[in-house]
């Protein structure tokens, strides 16, 4: 009997054995079905959380781009309309420069009495022939208008009208300044001892004239003074300083407030002074 009832108690372990070893292995399985289960909702939350950071990414570069591009528009916008103006200033600026070297003179027209007079045998002016202004160039000594320099030759002398004082030399006058002396326009009246070389002698009528550097002179008692431009005379040079304008359809040269009219003669290109008179 007792050994029946070992027998027995042995088996009843064997069982219980058994049975917590399935339990356990029923737990296992159980917590590792857990474990993929976490790990696949991780793996799905981190799928999400991707997809949902790679949608926003497109989005910020679009937007970039959008941006870039209407940046480049609008730059682009600028600068086109910064540039167009600036041509347009600059197309202005150089008209208004043209038009100043060559402008139009309609407050002023060839007087009339020119064609009732005679100068030297001819009535009237010679016939206007249009060609180019070449200012002329006396030599070294040879100074345009308003001209600076700080030292006169040794040549120079002073010379004086309505006390004021005129320094010249070998044609040009000078005014001083503190330490410099600036080209002027022959003072009208003026008398000078001598005109240097490159003179003209302008024969009109029965008069006789001589041109130098844009000034017309006349001889008095050996020395030669300064005078007004007289109507008629013909010269072949004007200087630097003088300024081509229109009267009318026609070009002319004004030098010191004298208007001379272009010409040519036996094919040698001239000017002739002409007197002008306000227009109606």
């Amino acid at each position: 009997m007792k050994k029946y009832t070992n027998i027995l108690f042995i088996i009843m372990l064997i069982i219980g054995s058994s049975a917590t070893e399935l339990m356990a292995q029923r737990m296992a399985r159980g917590g590792g079905g857990s474990s993929r289960s976490s790990s696949s909702r991780q793996s799905s939350s981190r799928s999400s959380t991707s997809s949902y950071n790679k949608s926003k990414k497109p989005s910020s570069s679009s937007n970039n781009k959008s941006s870039a591009s209407r940046n480049k528009s609008n730059s682009s916008s600028k600068n086109k309309s910064n540039t167009s103006n600036n041509k347009n200033r600059n197309t202005t600026n150089n008209k208004a420069k043209k038009s100043n070297k060559k402008g139009k003179n309609s407050n002023v027209r060839v007087s009339s009495r020119g064609g009732n007079r005679h100068y030297n045998g001819r009535r009237g002016y010679h016939t206007h022939r249009h060609h180019r202004y070449r200012p002329h160039r006396y030599g070294r000594n040879w100074h345009p208008l308003g001209f600076v320099i700080r030292t006169l030759a040794v040549t120079a002398v002073i010379v004086s009208i309505n006390n004021q004082q005129y320094h010249y030399d070998e044609g040009v006058y000078y005014v001083q300044s503190g330490d410099t002396y600036t080209v002027v326009n022959a003072p009208t009246n003026i008398i000078v001892n001598t005109l240097p070389e490159g003179m003209e002698t302008v024969q009109l009528n029965d008069d006789s004239y001589y041109y130098f550097g844009g000034a017309f002179y006349v001889k008095e008692n050996d020395k030669y003074k300064v005078i007004e431009a007289p109507d008629g005379a013909v010269i072949t040079n004007i200087p630097e300083g003088g300024e081509e304008v229109e009267i009318g359809e026609d070009k002319y040269v004004v030098y010191n407030k004298t208007y001379y009219m272009p010409f040519s003669q036996n094919g040698v290109d001239l000017y002739q002074v002409v007197e002008v008179e306000e227009a109606e």
